[in-house]
């Protein structure tokens, strides 16, 4: 393979249901439990540590605001909320009559408890609302108010996020704070867990619309493809999300041909991003412009995800707010060409050579794909294959996941790739790691894009929020600090007996309220 260009032919013309749903199907059910597959084992369930699947978090945890489709804040165990004028305080409502599944009942007092578990906590950097935080009060049962330390208009959407600020009931945990048990408010309860799967029953004392379902059945089937033919074969109802069971552009192309299978896609939230070490070769900006205008990425796109994604064009999809406006896709070799012989890189053969020195760029990626990301080794060999066309060579450089993060972390490499969080996250939550020196790894960090983060994070108005969030994005663009290469696609499977069911606004979200099996 040479080229990327020849690849566009694996390209197949497939139909998707796209419009993210299933016929809504009749009230009766045949069956009161969804199988759904689980592609490895859910972990200890507590909301304040980093071990449980989200999607079992999500079903059993509830946070104060939830995070709706197209990024819209909505009530969740608030009822509302009030900014005060000048952005340093935010009251919650919290709703009457919520009790945890174990009968405590959701006060101010509980929400504290909560709170006092993560606030100021040094394991909860990644994101803002933990450092920002100063106080929690509780005026009377039903408030809360939170005191920052400085206005932080990300507060709100960062209080829908699974971990750690979903709320565990304090009869869960030790006298010393240890966890114990998964409780929470939300429609579902833990019934039975062990390595081999997860049963949800249905909260029949939930506050809000109850799920018609009245189990549901979490089976671990680590391999992909057998999760795939357990769906066909009717052992499982479910399967999909990048955290769940995810499914690979190639096995949603089979399960097109099954009748008794529907396949639905949901917008992208996740930008898969090759980046720059500036401390090696690439901290030539020749280097890193030749880079992008030598990767076809909508040729990638094509024949990488057969259909099912698009070539990135910004740091964070469309649908994510505030992501800003779109880069041109720019490919041309040429152009790379002129760009790299400008520099003073030197044809040799068929690499370049610049002060007697050979042009070659190390390439780290991870041995095998993480559950629910795009394989990294196609890809890198897609891109080594057009970087080569213009004299760049490449050496790709796959280590184990386990020493992948921490090569990355120690710069021991040349390029490489980044993805954000994914909604509900962000922006606020990947822009700091992505864009920040002090993060483990960035994506690419300058004194300027660190005053823009900031710019961005502590905005007091949507329009200058939104201004700092474009002026970040052109900042690293101007740099040629990143390649945006593809939207990583969101893919979920149903058996055609399952009705209701709808992709969630995010890949952390299970909604299962309206689903029936017939």
């Amino acid at each position: 393979m040479s080229r990327l260009r020849p690849l566009a032919p694996l390209v197949a013309s497939i139909m998707l249901v796209s419009a993210c749903t299933v016929d809504a199907g009749a009230a009766d059910a045949s069956s009161t439990v969804l199988r759904i597959g689980l592609s490895g084992e859910s972990g200890p369930l507590d909301p304040h540590a980093f071990t449980g699947n989200f999607l079992l978090l999500d079903a059993i945890y509830e946070p104060l605001v939830t995070y709706a489709e197209g990024g819209k804040l909505e009530p969740g165990l608030a009822q509302s909320w009030t900014v005060a004028e000048g952005g340093k305080q935010v009251t919650f409502d919290l709703r009457d009559g919520v009790a945890f599944s174990d009968g405590t009942p959701l006060d101010s007092a509980a929400v504290k408890w909560n709170f006092d578990r993560w606030v100021g906590n040094k394991k909860f950097t990644f994101f803002r609302a933990s450092q920002i935080i100063s106080a929690v009060d509780t005026p009377d049962a039903d408030t809360v108010r939170l005191t920052l330390s400085e206005p932080y208009e990300p507060l709100l959407q960062e209080m829908s996020i699974v971990r750690p600020v979903r709320l565990l009931s304090p009869k869960s945990a030790t006298a010393s704070g240890e966890f114990q048990n998964p409780v929470g408010t939300g429609p579902w309860k833990v019934e039975s867990q062990s390595a081999t799967g997860v049963t949800l029953a249905r909260n029949d004392a939930y506050w809000g619309a109850k799920p018609k379902l009245e189990k549901l059945e979490f089976k671990v089937i680590p391999d992909s493809q057998a999760r795939i033919d357990a769906l066909g074969n009717g052992e499982l109802d479910l399967i999909g999300g990048s955290y769940l069971a995810p499914i690979t552009p190639v096995e949603a192309r089979s399960l097109t041909d099954r009748a008794d299978v529907a396949l639905l896609t949901g917008a992208p939230d996740v930008s898969v991003i090759l980046g720059f070490n500036a401390k090696g070769p690439a901290g030539d900006r020749a280097v890193r412009e030749a880079v992008r205008q030598a990767v076809d990425t909508a040729a990638l796109a094509k024949a990488l995800l057969l259909g099912y994604g698009e070539p990135a064009r910004r740091v964070f999809p469309p649908g994510v707010p505030d992501s800003g406006a779109d880069l041109p896709l720019v490919v041309d070799q040429d152009a790379a060409r002129r760009t790299l012989d400008a520099a003073g890189y030197t044809p040799s053969g068929d690499a370049r050579v610049k002060d007697g020195k050979k042009l070659s760029l190390r390439m780290l990626i991870p041995a095998a794909p993480a559950e629910g990301q795009l394989d990294p080794r196609a890809m890198a060999a897609a891109i080594a294959a057009s970087l080569k066309e213009v004299g760049i060579t490449v050496e790709i450089a796959p280590v184990d996941s386990a020493a992948y993060y921490d090569e990355r972390a120690e710069g021991a490499y040349d390029i490489t790739f980044f993805e954000g969080l994914g909604a509900p996250y962000d922006p606020s939550g990947s822009i700091v790691s992505l864009f920040t020196s002090g993060a483990r790894a960035p994506l690419w960090a300058t004194p300027a894009t660190e005053d823009l983060v900031d710019k961005a994070l502590y905005a007091t108005t949507p329009a200058a929020r939104s201004a700092a969030y474009q002026a970040l994005y052109d900042a690293v663009a101007a740099d040629a600090g990143f390649v945006p290469l593809v939207y990583r696609p969101r893919l979920w499977a149903v058996r055609g007996a399952v009705k209701g069911f709808a992709v969630p606004p995010t890949d952390v979200d299970l909604e299962l309220t309206g689903v029936t099996v017939e």
